[in-house]
C-alpha cells in the first residue's frame, strides 16, 4: 500500500475489499468522511475499473459542511470598489445548499458563479472595515472556518450608517465530481472522433425479426477502436455484430427483439462520433 494526497490511496497488487488472483487481500481503515480514491495497479498500470471511489460516511449522507472547505484572498482581505473572490470547494460534499453571507460595513455586490471545483464568489465591498464572511453548506452549520474574517482597506465610496450592513446569496448545489485525474481503462491512442462519419437506415429505424445495418467510416480519424451499444426499451439488445471491411471501415449489423425506442451508442475510443448517441424507433 502506498499513501498519496489527502483522501487518496494506491494498492499496488489489490484493492479494498477485493482480492485478485486469490493471493492478496488488503484492508484499511479510513480516518475521514469523504470520497476516498483507490489506485490498483497491476505491472504499473491501471486494473480495470481503476482508480475506484469509495465514500466514507454515513449511507445517504449529503450536503455535509465539514467536507466542504473555501479558500482564496478575498476571506482575508479586499478593497473598496474593486472584486474580491474566493472559491468553495463542495466536491466531496454531495447535493445540498450553499449559502453565503457577507456582513461589514457597507452592502456588498455579490455573484456567485460555478467552477470545476465548486463554485467561485466574486464581491466588492463599497466601505473600508472589517467584514465577516459566513459560509453555510446543506443546513444551518458552517463550513471549516466559518465565519471567516475579512480585513477592506481604501476609501469609503457609500456613505454608511451606525450598523452594519448584511448581503447573502444562496445556490442549490448539485453532486459534483472530484477534479482529481482519473485514468482510463483504455490505452491512449492518436484520434479524433469528429471526423468519423457515418450512414444506413440502422441509425435510426429498425425492425422485428430484421437484421438493421449501418456503416462507419473512420479512415480520417485516427487510430482507436470502434465500440457501439444497443440498448432496447428494457433490456439490451440480444446481438451486435461489428465487421471490419479494411481501411478502417466498418459494417455494423444487430437484431431487435422488442418493440420501442433504442440507444444506440457509436464510440471512437472513448468518445462519441457525430450524431451518437442515435435514437431508434422499431414500430
Amino acid at each position: 500500500m502506498k499513501t498519496g494526497p489527502r483522501g487518496h490511496i494506491a494498492l499496488l497488487t489489490s484493492s479494498y475489499g477485493f482480492v485478485f488472483a486469490e493471493k492478496y487481500a488488503v484492508r484499511f481503515i479510513p480516518r475521514e468522511n469523504g470520497i476516498h480514491t483507490i489506485d490498483v495497479k497491476f505491472n504499473g498500470s491501471h486494473v480495470p475499473g481503476s482508480p475506484f471511489k469509495v465514500r466514507v460516511g454515513e449511507p445517504g449522507q449529503q450536503g455535509d459542511p465539514a467536507l466542504v472547505t473555501a479558500y482564496g484572498a478575498g476571506l482575508d482581505r479586499g478593497v473598496t470598489g474593486k472584486l474580491s473572490e474566493f472559491t468553495i470547494n463542495t466536491t466531496k460534499a454531495g447535493p445540498g445548499a450553499l449559502s453565503v453571507t457577507i456582513e461589514g460595513p457597507s452592502k456588498v455586490t455579490m455573484e456567485c458563479k460555478e467552477c470545476p471545483e465548486g463554485y467561485r464568489v466574486l464581491y466588492t465591498p463599497m466601505a473600508p472595515g472589517n467584514y465577516t464572511i459566513g459560509v453555510k453548506y446543506g443546513g444551518p452549520n458552517h463550513i471549516l472556518g466559518s465565519p471567516f474574517k475579512a480585513k477592506v482597506t481604501g476609501q469609503r465610496l457609500v456613505s454608511v450608517g451606525g450598523v452594519s450592513e448584511t448581503s447573502s446569496i444562496i445556490v442549490q448545489s448539485v453532486t459534483r465530481a472530484s477534479t482529481e485525474t482519473v485514468y482510463s481503462a483504455l490505452p491512449r491512442f492518436a484520434s479524433d472522433a469528429s471526423k468519423v462519419t457515418s450512414k444506413g437506415a440502422g441509425l435510426s429505424k429498425a425492425y422485428l425479426g430484421q437484421k438493421s445495418s449501418f456503416t462507419v467510416d473512420c479512415s480520417k480519424a485516427g487510430s482507436n477502436m470502434l465500440l457501439v451499444g444497443v440498448h432496447g426499451p428494457t433490456i439490451p439488445c440480444e446481438e451486435v455484430s461489428v465487421k471490419h471491411l479494411g481501411n478502417k471501415q466498418y459494417n455494423v449489423s444487430y437484431h431487435v427483439k422488442e418493440k420501442g425506442d433504442y440507444t444506440l451508442v457509436v464510440k471512437w475510443g472513448e468518445e462519441h462520433i457525430p450524431g451518437s448517441p442515435f435514437h431508434v424507433t422499431v414500430p
